[in-house]
Protein backbone atom coordinates (compact mmCIF):
# COMPACT_ATOMS: atom_id res chain seq x y z
CA UNK A 1 0.00 0.00 0.00
CA UNK A 2 1.15 3.74 -0.57
CA UNK A 3 3.64 4.23 2.40
CA UNK A 4 3.45 1.27 3.59
CA UNK A 5 -0.12 1.56 5.95
CA UNK A 6 -2.89 2.58 6.29
CA UNK A 7 -1.95 5.98 8.23
CA UNK A 8 0.62 6.27 5.27
CA UNK A 9 3.44 6.60 7.77
CA UNK A 10 6.14 5.47 5.00
CA UNK A 11 7.56 3.46 7.94
CA UNK A 12 8.57 -0.11 7.23
CA UNK A 13 10.16 -2.50 10.29
CA UNK A 14 12.15 -4.11 7.70
CA UNK A 15 15.52 -3.78 7.45
CA UNK A 16 16.79 -1.44 4.57
CA UNK A 17 20.03 -1.74 2.04
CA UNK A 18 23.12 0.08 3.67
CA UNK A 19 24.75 -0.31 -0.13
CA UNK A 20 23.75 0.98 -3.68
CA UNK A 21 24.02 -2.95 -4.78
CA UNK A 22 21.88 -3.44 -7.21
CA UNK A 23 19.57 -6.59 -7.11
CA UNK A 24 17.73 -6.54 -9.94
CA UNK A 25 16.10 -4.10 -13.28
CA UNK A 26 13.05 -3.57 -14.76
CA UNK A 27 13.06 -1.86 -17.74
CA UNK A 28 9.49 -0.43 -19.27
CA UNK A 29 8.05 3.18 -19.90
CA UNK A 30 9.31 6.05 -17.26
CA UNK A 31 7.59 5.06 -13.61
CA UNK A 32 5.92 8.04 -11.44
CA UNK A 33 3.64 5.13 -9.77
CA UNK A 34 5.32 4.17 -6.49
CA UNK A 35 5.66 0.46 -6.41
CA UNK A 36 4.26 -1.81 -3.50
CA UNK A 37 5.93 -5.22 -2.28
CA UNK A 38 3.47 -7.70 -0.75
CA UNK A 39 4.20 -11.70 0.11
CA UNK A 40 7.11 -11.59 -2.40
CA UNK A 41 5.51 -9.74 -5.47
CA UNK A 42 6.09 -5.95 -6.49
CA UNK A 43 3.52 -4.08 -8.29
CA UNK A 44 3.72 -1.08 -10.42
CA UNK A 45 2.09 1.53 -12.86
CA UNK A 46 4.10 2.53 -15.83
CA UNK A 47 3.36 5.54 -18.31
CA UNK A 48 2.93 3.33 -20.96
CA UNK A 49 -0.84 2.29 -19.03
CA UNK A 50 0.19 -0.80 -17.36
CA UNK A 51 0.38 -2.56 -14.14
CA UNK A 52 2.58 -4.89 -13.61
CA UNK A 53 3.47 -7.38 -11.01
CA UNK A 54 7.27 -8.58 -11.02
CA UNK A 55 8.74 -11.36 -8.75
CA UNK A 56 10.48 -9.65 -5.96
CA UNK A 57 13.48 -12.01 -5.97
CA UNK A 58 14.83 -11.21 -9.50
CA UNK A 59 12.45 -9.03 -11.43
CA UNK A 60 10.32 -11.53 -13.14
CA UNK A 61 7.11 -10.43 -15.04
CA UNK A 62 4.00 -12.89 -13.44
CA UNK A 63 1.16 -11.02 -15.56
CA UNK A 64 1.01 -7.57 -16.77
CA UNK A 65 -2.74 -5.44 -17.23
CA UNK A 66 -2.92 -2.36 -20.18
CA UNK A 67 -5.75 0.07 -19.18
CA UNK A 68 -6.42 3.25 -21.48
CA UNK A 69 -3.96 5.77 -19.97
CA UNK A 70 -0.94 6.17 -17.69
CA UNK A 71 -0.78 4.91 -14.52
CA UNK A 72 0.75 7.27 -11.89
CA UNK A 73 -1.39 5.70 -9.14
CA UNK A 74 0.55 3.42 -6.49
CA UNK A 75 -1.77 -0.01 -6.26
CA UNK A 76 -3.27 -1.10 -2.74
CA UNK A 77 -3.35 -4.63 -2.50
CA UNK A 78 -5.89 -6.36 0.12
CA UNK A 79 -7.39 -9.84 0.18
CA UNK A 80 -5.48 -11.39 -3.37
CA UNK A 81 -6.84 -8.00 -4.91
CA UNK A 82 -4.78 -4.91 -6.53
CA UNK A 83 -6.84 -1.63 -6.52
CA UNK A 84 -5.57 1.30 -8.45
CA UNK A 85 -6.51 4.07 -11.14
CA UNK A 86 -5.38 5.14 -14.53
CA UNK A 87 -5.47 8.48 -16.47
CA UNK A 88 -8.33 6.56 -18.31
CA UNK A 89 -10.57 7.92 -15.53
CA UNK A 90 -11.02 4.43 -14.12
CA UNK A 91 -10.25 2.91 -10.87
CA UNK A 92 -9.75 -1.01 -11.17
CA UNK A 93 -9.56 -4.26 -8.93
CA UNK A 94 -7.78 -7.10 -10.17
CA UNK A 95 -6.66 -10.20 -9.40
CA UNK A 96 -3.02 -10.34 -7.65
CA UNK A 97 -1.99 -13.86 -8.51
CA UNK A 98 -3.48 -13.56 -12.51
CA UNK A 99 -3.77 -9.87 -13.51
CA UNK A 100 -7.87 -11.12 -14.26
CA UNK A 101 -9.98 -7.90 -13.79
CA UNK A 102 -12.59 -8.19 -11.48
CA UNK A 103 -13.75 -4.84 -12.16
CA UNK A 104 -13.59 -1.22 -12.95
CA UNK A 105 -15.40 2.07 -11.88
CA UNK A 106 -15.15 5.19 -14.25
CA UNK A 107 -14.76 8.59 -11.92
CA UNK A 108 -15.63 11.68 -14.20
CA UNK A 109 -11.84 12.64 -14.38
CA UNK A 110 -8.21 11.17 -13.73
CA UNK A 111 -6.93 9.23 -11.01
CA UNK A 112 -3.80 9.88 -9.62
CA UNK A 113 -4.81 9.28 -5.92
CA UNK A 114 -3.50 6.06 -4.59
CA UNK A 115 -5.96 3.90 -3.17
CA UNK A 116 -6.53 2.97 0.38
CA UNK A 117 -8.17 -0.48 1.13
CA UNK A 118 -9.73 -1.34 4.70
CA UNK A 119 -12.62 -3.46 6.10
CA UNK A 120 -13.65 -4.01 2.58
CA UNK A 121 -14.02 -0.80 1.39
CA UNK A 122 -11.83 1.15 -1.28
CA UNK A 123 -10.91 5.23 -0.50
CA UNK A 124 -9.86 7.10 -3.43
CA UNK A 125 -9.96 10.27 -5.12
CA UNK A 126 -10.22 11.96 -8.59
CA UNK A 127 -9.32 14.74 -10.60
CA UNK A 128 -13.30 15.45 -10.48
CA UNK A 129 -12.75 16.59 -7.19
CA UNK A 130 -14.40 13.76 -5.95
CA UNK A 131 -13.18 11.35 -2.66
CA UNK A 132 -14.60 8.17 -3.34
CA UNK A 133 -15.63 4.92 -1.27
CA UNK A 134 -16.29 1.58 -3.22
CA UNK A 135 -17.21 -1.82 -2.14
CA UNK A 136 -14.29 -3.39 -2.80
CA UNK A 137 -15.58 -6.90 -3.65
CA UNK A 138 -18.35 -5.37 -6.50
CA UNK A 139 -16.50 -1.69 -7.20
CA UNK A 140 -19.87 -0.69 -6.17
CA UNK A 141 -20.44 3.11 -4.79
CA UNK A 142 -21.18 3.58 -1.20
CA UNK A 143 -20.40 7.22 -0.75
CA UNK A 144 -18.91 10.00 -2.90
CA UNK A 145 -17.65 13.53 -1.60
CA UNK A 146 -17.45 16.49 -3.38
CA UNK A 147 -14.33 18.81 -2.44
CA UNK A 148 -15.95 21.65 -4.33
CA UNK A 149 -12.42 23.52 -4.48
CA UNK A 150 -10.34 21.45 -7.03
CA UNK A 151 -8.92 18.19 -8.33
CA UNK A 152 -7.68 15.80 -6.21
CA UNK A 153 -4.34 14.05 -6.76
CA UNK A 154 -3.78 13.28 -2.94
CA UNK A 155 -3.87 10.01 -1.57
CA UNK A 156 -6.27 9.33 1.39
CA UNK A 157 -5.27 7.87 4.81
CA UNK A 158 -7.48 6.48 7.23
CA UNK A 159 -6.69 5.67 10.84
CA UNK A 160 -9.63 5.83 13.31
CA UNK A 161 -12.37 5.69 11.77
CA UNK A 162 -11.71 8.76 9.57
CA UNK A 163 -10.30 9.53 5.80
CA UNK A 164 -8.14 12.19 5.67
CA UNK A 165 -7.13 13.48 1.99
CA UNK A 166 -6.11 17.07 0.81
CA UNK A 167 -7.28 18.86 -2.28
CA UNK A 168 -5.79 20.82 -5.07
CA UNK A 169 -7.54 23.54 -3.63
CA UNK A 170 -5.23 23.65 -0.45
CA UNK A 171 -7.76 22.51 2.20
CA UNK A 172 -7.58 19.42 3.87
CA UNK A 173 -10.60 17.35 5.44
CA UNK A 174 -11.44 14.66 7.34
CA UNK A 175 -14.67 12.63 6.44
CA UNK A 176 -16.25 10.10 8.29
CA UNK A 177 -15.14 6.56 7.12
CA UNK A 178 -18.58 5.27 7.10
CA UNK A 179 -20.61 8.07 5.65
CA UNK A 180 -18.44 10.62 3.91
CA UNK A 181 -19.91 12.77 6.00
CA UNK A 182 -17.16 15.74 7.03
CA UNK A 183 -16.12 15.87 10.39
CA UNK A 184 -13.62 19.34 9.63
CA UNK A 185 -11.85 21.00 6.91
CA UNK A 186 -8.27 23.03 7.28
CA UNK A 187 -7.04 25.68 4.42
CA UNK A 188 -3.50 24.82 4.32
CA UNK A 189 -2.39 26.67 0.89
CA UNK A 190 -3.00 27.04 -2.77
CA UNK A 191 -2.92 23.58 -3.66
CA UNK A 192 -2.10 20.23 -1.67
CA UNK A 193 -0.73 17.34 -4.02
CA UNK A 194 1.25 15.75 -0.59
CA UNK A 195 -1.09 12.78 1.09
CA UNK A 196 -1.38 13.05 5.01
CA UNK A 197 0.20 11.02 7.47
CA UNK A 198 -1.04 10.44 10.39
CA UNK A 199 0.97 9.14 13.73
CA UNK A 200 0.07 9.39 17.44
CA UNK A 201 -3.58 11.60 16.80
CA UNK A 202 -1.74 14.06 14.28
CA UNK A 203 -2.03 14.65 10.76
CA UNK A 204 1.44 16.07 9.19
CA UNK A 205 0.90 17.26 5.37
CA UNK A 206 2.56 19.23 2.73
CA UNK A 207 1.32 22.62 0.99
CA UNK A 208 1.94 24.83 -1.43
CA UNK A 209 1.79 28.81 -0.97
CA UNK A 210 2.10 31.21 -3.90
CA UNK A 211 5.95 31.97 -2.96
CA UNK A 212 6.66 29.37 0.05
CA UNK A 213 5.60 25.60 1.01
CA UNK A 214 4.84 24.67 4.02
CA UNK A 215 4.24 21.23 6.26
CA UNK A 216 1.97 21.10 8.63
CA UNK A 217 1.09 19.43 11.94
CA UNK A 218 -2.78 19.16 12.46
CA UNK A 219 -4.83 17.74 15.28
CA UNK A 220 -6.28 14.39 13.73
CA UNK A 221 -9.57 14.81 16.00
CA UNK A 222 -10.18 18.54 15.19
CA UNK A 223 -8.26 19.70 12.58
CA UNK A 224 -6.55 22.71 14.80
CA UNK A 225 -2.79 23.33 13.95
CA UNK A 226 -0.51 22.33 16.39
CA UNK A 227 2.52 23.74 14.19
CA UNK A 228 3.90 24.43 10.71
CA UNK A 229 7.20 24.83 8.98
CA UNK A 230 8.06 26.90 6.26
CA UNK A 231 10.74 25.21 4.25
CA UNK A 232 11.80 28.24 2.09
CA UNK A 233 11.15 26.24 -1.36
CA UNK A 234 7.98 27.29 -3.47
CA UNK A 235 6.22 23.45 -3.28
CA UNK A 236 5.53 20.64 -1.17
CA UNK A 237 4.36 17.92 -3.30
CA UNK A 238 6.46 15.31 -1.03
CA UNK A 239 4.15 13.04 1.28
CA UNK A 240 5.84 12.58 5.07
CA UNK A 241 7.21 10.23 6.73
CA UNK A 242 7.08 9.87 10.28
CA UNK A 243 9.23 7.60 12.17
CA UNK A 244 10.99 7.77 16.40
CA UNK A 245 9.47 11.21 16.28
CA UNK A 246 10.65 13.04 13.09
CA UNK A 247 9.03 14.04 10.25
CA UNK A 248 11.12 13.52 6.68
CA UNK A 249 9.36 15.15 4.18
CA UNK A 250 10.93 16.51 0.79
CA UNK A 251 10.19 19.90 -0.97
CA UNK A 252 11.38 21.71 -4.61
CA UNK A 253 12.39 25.32 -5.66
CA UNK A 254 13.08 24.52 -9.59
CA UNK A 255 14.10 28.71 -9.30
CA UNK A 256 16.83 27.80 -6.77
CA UNK A 257 20.64 26.02 -8.27
CA UNK A 258 20.43 23.95 -5.02
CA UNK A 259 17.47 22.10 -6.34
CA UNK A 260 15.44 20.47 -3.79
CA UNK A 261 15.84 19.21 0.13
CA UNK A 262 14.91 16.65 2.58
CA UNK A 263 13.41 17.78 5.37
CA UNK A 264 13.75 16.34 9.36
CA UNK A 265 11.63 18.47 11.35
CA UNK A 266 10.76 17.33 15.23
CA UNK A 267 7.14 15.80 14.93
CA UNK A 268 6.14 17.17 18.11
CA UNK A 269 7.25 21.23 17.58
CA UNK A 270 8.31 21.53 14.08
CA UNK A 271 11.86 22.03 14.61
CA UNK A 272 14.57 21.56 11.88
CA UNK A 273 17.00 18.90 13.30
CA UNK A 274 18.82 18.41 10.00
CA UNK A 275 18.22 19.05 6.31
CA UNK A 276 20.29 18.28 2.92
CA UNK A 277 19.85 19.90 -0.58
CA UNK A 278 20.21 17.86 -3.67
CA UNK A 279 20.82 18.58 -6.89
CA UNK A 280 16.89 18.69 -8.61
CA UNK A 281 13.49 19.12 -6.87
CA UNK A 282 12.27 16.57 -4.93
CA UNK A 283 8.44 15.13 -5.32
CA UNK A 284 9.64 11.83 -4.07
CA UNK A 285 8.26 10.94 -0.39
CA UNK A 286 10.74 9.30 1.56
CA UNK A 287 11.05 5.55 3.10
CA UNK A 288 12.05 4.74 6.93
CA UNK A 289 13.63 2.09 7.42
CA UNK A 290 16.52 0.37 9.64
CA UNK A 291 17.95 3.60 10.69
CA UNK A 292 17.91 4.90 7.38
CA UNK A 293 15.50 7.57 5.04
CA UNK A 294 15.46 6.87 1.09
CA UNK A 295 14.20 9.07 -1.30
CA UNK A 296 14.36 9.89 -5.05
CA UNK A 297 15.35 13.26 -6.47
CA UNK A 298 15.31 15.18 -9.75
CA UNK A 299 18.75 14.91 -10.12
CA UNK A 300 18.44 11.35 -11.23
CA UNK A 301 19.89 10.44 -7.77
CA UNK A 302 17.90 7.40 -5.58
CA UNK A 303 19.29 8.82 -1.82
CA UNK A 304 19.66 6.96 1.47
CA UNK A 305 20.63 8.96 4.60
CA UNK A 306 21.60 8.14 8.06
CA UNK A 307 18.11 9.05 9.81
CA UNK A 308 19.73 10.93 12.91
CA UNK A 309 22.36 12.80 11.59
CA UNK A 310 21.47 13.40 7.96
CA UNK A 311 24.97 12.02 6.56
CA UNK A 312 24.48 10.69 3.16
CA UNK A 313 24.94 6.95 3.53
CA UNK A 314 24.71 6.09 -0.28
CA UNK A 315 22.96 7.52 -3.51
CA UNK A 316 22.99 6.19 -7.12
CA UNK A 317 22.38 7.77 -10.45
CA UNK A 318 19.24 6.05 -12.51
CA UNK A 319 19.24 7.76 -16.04
CA UNK A 320 16.24 9.99 -15.63
CA UNK A 321 14.65 11.95 -13.00
CA UNK A 322 13.12 10.36 -9.68
CA UNK A 323 10.16 12.31 -9.68
CA UNK A 324 7.24 10.91 -8.03
CA UNK A 325 7.78 7.45 -7.55
CA UNK A 326 8.73 6.84 -3.74
CA UNK A 327 10.74 3.76 -2.36
CA UNK A 328 9.63 0.86 -1.03
CA UNK A 329 11.06 -0.90 1.81
CA UNK A 330 10.55 -4.73 2.09
CA UNK A 331 12.63 -7.72 3.04
CA UNK A 332 16.02 -5.71 2.80
CA UNK A 333 15.22 -4.81 -0.33
CA UNK A 334 14.60 -1.25 -1.58
CA UNK A 335 12.28 -1.08 -4.73
CA UNK A 336 11.65 2.59 -6.53
CA UNK A 337 10.91 3.57 -10.26
CA UNK A 338 12.42 5.72 -12.30
CA UNK A 339 11.60 8.44 -15.35
CA UNK A 340 14.23 6.59 -17.36
CA UNK A 341 11.66 3.84 -17.10
CA UNK A 342 13.76 1.08 -15.26
CA UNK A 343 12.02 -0.35 -12.06
CA UNK A 344 15.34 -0.72 -9.47
CA UNK A 345 15.50 -3.48 -6.62
CA UNK A 346 18.56 -2.06 -4.39
CA UNK A 347 19.98 -5.08 -2.45
CA UNK A 348 22.42 -7.93 -1.74
CA UNK A 349 21.44 -11.79 -3.06
CA UNK A 350 21.51 -12.70 0.42
CA UNK A 351 17.99 -10.74 0.80
CA UNK A 352 15.40 -13.05 0.75
CA UNK A 353 12.13 -11.47 -0.02
CA UNK A 354 9.10 -13.62 1.61
CA UNK A 355 7.96 -16.52 -0.74
CA UNK A 356 5.00 -15.99 -3.30
CA UNK A 357 1.77 -16.31 -1.73
CA UNK A 358 -1.12 -19.20 -1.91
CA UNK A 359 -4.12 -18.73 -3.94
CA UNK A 360 -7.23 -16.66 -2.72
CA UNK A 361 -10.30 -18.56 -2.10
CA UNK A 362 -11.89 -17.10 -5.60
CA UNK A 363 -9.72 -19.30 -6.91
CA UNK A 364 -9.33 -22.16 -4.80
CA UNK A 365 -13.42 -22.12 -5.59
CA UNK A 366 -12.86 -22.26 -9.50
CA UNK A 367 -15.56 -24.41 -11.38
CA UNK A 368 -13.66 -25.01 -14.47
CA UNK A 369 -12.09 -29.01 -15.43
CA UNK A 370 -10.17 -30.53 -17.26
CA UNK A 371 -10.22 -35.03 -18.14
CA UNK A 372 -6.91 -36.57 -16.47
CA UNK A 373 -6.13 -40.12 -17.94
CA UNK A 374 -4.74 -42.50 -15.69
CA UNK A 375 -2.12 -45.29 -16.24
CA UNK A 376 -5.33 -47.59 -16.02
CA UNK A 377 -7.73 -46.19 -18.27
CA UNK A 378 -9.89 -44.25 -16.05
CA UNK A 379 -11.29 -40.49 -16.67
CA UNK A 380 -10.14 -38.06 -13.59
CA UNK A 381 -11.42 -34.59 -13.74
CA UNK A 382 -8.94 -31.99 -12.58
CA UNK A 383 -10.33 -28.57 -11.14
CA UNK A 384 -8.71 -25.66 -12.52
CA UNK A 385 -8.52 -22.29 -12.01
CA UNK A 386 -6.59 -19.24 -13.29
CA UNK A 387 -6.35 -17.63 -16.83
CA UNK A 388 -5.17 -20.98 -18.28
CA UNK A 389 -7.98 -22.75 -19.73
CA UNK A 390 -8.72 -26.47 -20.77
CA UNK A 391 -8.22 -26.01 -24.12
CA UNK A 392 -4.16 -25.03 -23.68
CA UNK A 393 -3.84 -27.81 -22.11
CA UNK A 394 -3.53 -31.88 -24.47
CA UNK A 395 -2.38 -34.84 -22.72
CA UNK A 396 -3.21 -34.45 -19.36
CA UNK A 397 -2.03 -38.16 -17.88
CA UNK A 398 -1.61 -39.47 -14.22
CA UNK A 399 0.85 -41.68 -13.98
CA UNK A 400 1.77 -44.22 -11.43
CA UNK A 401 5.43 -45.03 -10.47
CA UNK A 402 7.49 -48.12 -10.78
CA UNK A 403 7.95 -48.02 -6.49
CA UNK A 404 4.38 -46.98 -6.28
CA UNK A 405 4.97 -44.07 -3.75
CA UNK A 406 5.16 -41.22 -6.94
CA UNK A 407 2.82 -39.70 -8.89
CA UNK A 408 3.01 -37.62 -11.91
CA UNK A 409 0.45 -35.17 -13.12
CA UNK A 410 1.80 -34.27 -16.34
CA UNK A 411 0.45 -32.51 -19.53
CA UNK A 412 1.81 -30.22 -22.94
CA UNK A 413 0.68 -26.34 -22.30
CA UNK A 414 0.35 -24.01 -25.21
CA UNK A 415 -0.36 -20.50 -24.99
CA UNK A 416 0.64 -17.25 -27.08
CA UNK A 417 4.35 -16.69 -26.95
CA UNK A 418 4.94 -13.41 -24.51
CA UNK A 419 2.40 -13.97 -22.44
CA UNK A 420 2.05 -15.29 -18.85
CA UNK A 421 -0.09 -18.21 -17.42
CA UNK A 422 -0.97 -18.79 -14.05
CA UNK A 423 -2.82 -21.98 -13.17
CA UNK A 424 -4.29 -23.44 -9.95
CA UNK A 425 -4.70 -27.17 -10.01
CA UNK A 426 -6.95 -29.22 -7.76
CA UNK A 427 -5.83 -32.95 -7.26
CA UNK A 428 -7.59 -35.70 -5.41
CA UNK A 429 -5.62 -37.12 -3.05
CA UNK A 430 -7.32 -40.08 -3.69
CA UNK A 431 -5.38 -40.58 -6.86
CA UNK A 432 -1.98 -39.75 -5.00
CA UNK A 433 0.14 -42.23 -2.04
CA UNK A 434 -0.24 -40.62 1.00
CA UNK A 435 2.38 -38.14 2.35
CA UNK A 436 3.32 -37.18 -0.65
CA UNK A 437 4.56 -33.24 -1.52
CA UNK A 438 3.92 -32.36 -5.13
CA UNK A 439 6.76 -30.15 -6.85
CA UNK A 440 5.81 -28.41 -10.21
CA UNK A 441 8.30 -28.65 -12.42
CA UNK A 442 8.27 -26.65 -16.54
CA UNK A 443 10.62 -28.31 -19.09
CA UNK A 444 12.27 -30.45 -16.43
CA UNK A 445 13.21 -27.20 -14.26
CA UNK A 446 11.35 -26.41 -11.13
CA UNK A 447 8.86 -23.85 -11.52
CA UNK A 448 10.36 -20.74 -10.07
CA UNK A 449 6.83 -19.56 -8.96
CA UNK A 450 5.04 -22.09 -7.58
CA UNK A 451 3.14 -23.55 -4.00
CA UNK A 452 0.46 -25.60 -2.55
CA UNK A 453 -1.91 -26.08 0.39
CA UNK A 454 -3.86 -28.82 1.04
CA UNK A 455 -7.12 -29.82 2.75
CA UNK A 456 -8.36 -33.42 4.11
CA UNK A 457 -9.58 -34.02 0.65
CA UNK A 458 -7.32 -32.46 -1.64
CA UNK A 459 -3.90 -30.78 -2.82
CA UNK A 460 -4.42 -27.08 -4.32
CA UNK A 461 -1.33 -26.72 -6.43
CA UNK A 462 -0.77 -23.68 -8.84
CA UNK A 463 2.17 -22.01 -10.31
CA UNK A 464 2.82 -19.30 -13.03
CA UNK A 465 5.09 -20.23 -16.82
CA UNK A 466 5.87 -17.96 -19.69
CA UNK A 467 4.78 -18.92 -22.60
CA UNK A 468 4.62 -20.74 -25.92
CA UNK A 469 4.77 -24.40 -25.13
CA UNK A 470 5.87 -26.18 -22.44
CA UNK A 471 5.72 -29.69 -20.81
CA UNK A 472 4.50 -29.80 -17.34
CA UNK A 473 4.95 -31.86 -14.49
CA UNK A 474 3.49 -31.98 -11.31
CA UNK A 475 5.32 -34.85 -9.24
CA UNK A 476 3.85 -36.19 -6.12
CA UNK A 477 6.83 -37.55 -3.86
CA UNK A 478 8.43 -39.18 -0.55
CA UNK A 479 10.63 -37.74 1.63
CA UNK A 480 12.81 -41.40 0.81
CA UNK A 481 12.11 -41.51 -3.37
CA UNK A 482 12.80 -37.84 -5.44
CA UNK A 483 13.08 -39.50 -9.09
CA UNK A 484 13.71 -36.88 -11.93
CA UNK A 485 11.25 -35.82 -13.93
CA UNK A 486 12.43 -37.04 -17.16
CA UNK A 487 12.71 -40.43 -15.47
CA UNK A 488 9.01 -40.13 -14.23
CA UNK A 489 7.48 -39.12 -17.94
CA UNK A 490 9.08 -41.86 -19.35
CA UNK A 491 6.72 -43.82 -17.83
CA UNK A 492 3.82 -42.02 -18.54
CA UNK A 493 1.07 -44.59 -20.28
CA UNK A 494 3.53 -47.44 -19.99
CA UNK A 495 3.04 -48.97 -16.28
CA UNK A 496 -0.15 -50.78 -17.78
CA UNK A 497 2.53 -52.59 -20.73
CA UNK A 498 5.21 -52.85 -18.08
CA UNK A 499 3.07 -54.75 -15.86
CA UNK A 500 1.99 -56.83 -18.23
CA UNK A 501 5.73 -58.09 -18.87
CA UNK A 502 6.08 -58.17 -15.23
CA UNK A 503 3.10 -60.51 -15.05
CA UNK A 504 3.94 -62.83 -18.04
CA UNK A 505 7.47 -63.11 -16.62
CA UNK A 506 6.14 -63.91 -13.02
CA UNK A 507 3.66 -66.67 -15.03
CA UNK A 508 6.44 -68.22 -16.77
CA UNK A 509 8.53 -68.28 -13.50
CA UNK A 510 5.66 -69.73 -11.99
CA UNK A 511 5.16 -72.69 -14.80
CA UNK A 512 8.73 -73.37 -14.81
CA UNK A 513 9.05 -74.03 -11.18
CA UNK A 514 5.52 -76.11 -11.91
CA UNK A 515 7.06 -78.27 -14.74
CA UNK A 516 10.62 -78.65 -12.78
CA UNK A 517 8.35 -80.14 -9.68
CA UNK A 518 6.70 -82.47 -11.98
CA UNK A 519 9.90 -84.17 -13.99
CA UNK A 520 11.58 -84.50 -10.50
CA UNK A 521 8.33 -85.97 -9.46
CA UNK A 522 8.07 -87.87 -12.20
CA UNK A 523 11.95 -89.94 -11.70
CA UNK A 524 11.82 -90.65 -8.79
CA UNK A 525 8.21 -92.47 -9.25
CA UNK A 526 10.36 -93.85 -12.23
CA UNK A 527 13.47 -94.88 -9.84
CA UNK A 528 11.02 -96.42 -7.34
CA UNK A 529 9.51 -98.46 -9.92
CA UNK A 530 13.36 -99.78 -11.35
CA UNK A 531 13.78 -100.98 -7.51
CA UNK A 532 10.97 -102.52 -7.06
CA UNK A 533 11.38 -104.66 -10.56
CA UNK A 534 14.91 -105.67 -9.37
Amino acid sequence: MFRNDLAHSGYSTSSGPLTNQTLWSYKTAPILSSPTVASGIVYVGSNNGKVFALNASNGAVLWSYQTGGEVYSSPALADGVVYFGSWDKCIYALNALTGAMLWSYQTGSYVQSSPTVVNGIVYVASYDASVYALDAATGRVLWTYQTGSGAVGSSPAVWDGLVYIGDNGGRVYALNASTGVMLWRFTAGDTIYSSPAIVDGVVYIGADLSVNGNVYALNASTGAKLWSYQTGNLWVYSSPAVANGVVYVGSNDHLASSGGNLFALNASSGELLWSYATGGEIFSSPAVANGAVYIGGGDHNVYAFNASSGAVLWSYQTGNSVYWSSPAVADGILYVGSDDGTLYAFGSSTSTPTSTPTPPTAILNSTATVPAITDSGRTVNLTIGGNITSSQMSNVTIALGMSNDTVNVSFTLTGESGSIGFSNITISKSEVPYGTTPIVYIDDQPAENQGYNQDTNNYYIWYTTHFSTHKISILFTTASSSPSPTALQGQTGKSSWLQVIYGVAAAIAVVSIVVIALELVTRERKSKSSIEHQ
